[in-house]
């Protein structure tokens, strides 16, 4: 009986539940006492493993990120280099109106250079110097129609600018009919056509040149350009990082698909430094050579009419004319000092200097009374006369400022081309390495499976 008892007793104490964890043992007598469990401390195993990344996912993320990087490079490099062959095309736009703003210029004090002379024969002008002024005339009325086409920012100034030039033209026609029938007041109409040029019309012109040249120089900037060699270094550097970690991962040194991809990469890199490089050297060439031969060439022949037309007004002073010698000499000087830095043409100082020789001589016989002969010298035709002297200045300095705008044209064309050839390369670079980087890391996610 004893020994069934102790079976069944064996058995209720395996049937009874355990004591609950964190019980302790008590002693005969004594209270239980229960240590009670850490909140969620069953739960942070279970949470951890259901935040940690697998590395499949890894590698999905790595293919999808190395995608984005290619594409975005590939886009902003296409963008900004197309900018750039833009930028190029306006500053070739913006060029090309100064350098018509400056022939306005050139034209209107040929004009007026020309009408002043011919106002000292007295009478009806020489049929070849009407003319020459009726010549100029149309041109820069051209000139002011055809600049007001190309460049809308310009058109106020442009308005106010063909305002100018029909009211100096008026009392031109004004100081001709009176210089024909002998009355003095022809002389002052003549004077106060040329005083309003120079006072009003050229001032507007000015303007417009100082606006074109800084729209120019604005557009012939390379700054963009360094922002996609910077950006394609940081996703050279990216792709090469994730290429350590997949080696590292994989025990595998070299991914063929990641490796590719950093070579495209790398190409594009050199790609957009030659050419950033060379476009800043080249637009530092144009701007250093025929562009400045343009406006050097401009402001001499500009200053150089302006001379040739103070020494007309000077005669007609008969005397009284010590303020259009003094604005003779300013002008002379300025082509002097301009001429002397046209290095490629030479010829134009020796013949600068033929004119200014024969001023001398005009304002010796002036000086001495011999107004006639002064006049005679300034206005004839003989190989030792101021219109001769000049004529062979003034048309060849005009000949050389049309060569050096043509080659400043051309050259801002020849390098647009390359900015295009640019953009075409990373847009296809940059799909190319992000399809490459993605083969690599898809080869290492099929490995893996």
């Amino acid at each position: 009986m004893s020994q069934v008892s102790r079976q069944i007793g064996a058995a209720e104490a395996a049937a009874s539940p355990p004591a609950a964890a964190g019980a302790t043992a008590a002693a005969p007598g004594a209270t239980p006492t229960t240590v009670p469990l850490l909140s969620g401390s069953a739960s942070t195993p279970a949470k951890a493993a259901e935040t940690t990344m697998s590395t499949p996912q890894r590698l999905r993320l790595l293919s999808l990120g190395v995608v984005v990087v290619g594409l975005v490079i590939g886009v902003i490099g296409a963008l900004i280099f197309t900018y750039l062959a833009v930028s190029l095309s306006r500053a070739k736009a913006d060029t090309a109106q100064l350098i018509r703003v400056q022939k306005i210029q050139s034209n209107l004090l040929s004009a007026d250079a020309t009408a002043t002379n011919a106002f000292l024969v007295g009478g009806l002008e020489p049929p070849a110097q009407r003319a020459a002024y009726d010549q100029a005339m149309s041109s820069t009325s051209s000139l002011i129609a055809e600049a007001t086409q190309a460049q809308r920012a310009d058109g106020t100034a442009l308005a106010a600018l063909n305002l100018q030039v029909l009211g100096y033209a008026a009392m031109i026609e004004q100081a001709r009919a009176n210089n024909r029938q002998g009355l003095p007041v022809g002389a002052q109409y003549l004077r106060n056509a040329s005083a309003q040029l120079r006072s009003e019309a050229l001032p507007v012109l000015d303007n417009l040149v100082s606006a074109n040249a800084a729209r120019a120089a604005d557009e012939m900037t390379v700054g963009a350009g360094y922002v996609v060699l910077v950006l394609t270094l940081l996703a050279l550097g990216g792709v090469i990082a994730a290429q350590t970690w997949l080696a590292r991962r994989f025990k595998r040194k070299i991914n063929v698909g990641m490796l590719a991809g950093s070579i495209v990469l790398f190409v594009l890199a050199v790609v957009s430094l030659i050419v950033v490089v060379q476009l800043h050297s080249a637009l530092n060439q144009i701007s250093s050579g025929s562009l400045a031969a343009v406006n050097t060439a401009a402001d001499a022949r500009i200053d150089a009419n302006d001379a040739k037309s103070n020494e007309s007004l000077t005669l007609i002073a008969r005397g009284s004319g010590q303020a259009f010698e003094a604005a003779w000499k300013s002008s002379a000087n300025s082509v002097t000092e301009s001429v002397g830095r046209l290095t490629d043409k030479p010829e134009l100082v020796s013949q600068w200097q033929a004119y200014t020789d024969v001023h001398t001589q005009i304002r010796a016989l002036d000086d001495g009374g011999q107004w006639d002969k002064a006049v005679a010298k300034a206005t004839g035709s003989a190989s030792d006369s101021s219109n001769t002297a000049f004529g062979a200045f003034d048309s060849n300095l005009a000949g050389y400022l049309d060569s050096v705008s043509q080659d400043a044209s051309d050259s801002l064309a020849a390098e647009q081309p390359g900015m295009v050839v640019a953009a075409i390369l990373f847009l296809l670079g940059g799909v190319a390495a992000a399809l490459l980087g993605r083969r690599g890391v898809t080869e290492r996610l099929r490995e893996y499976r």
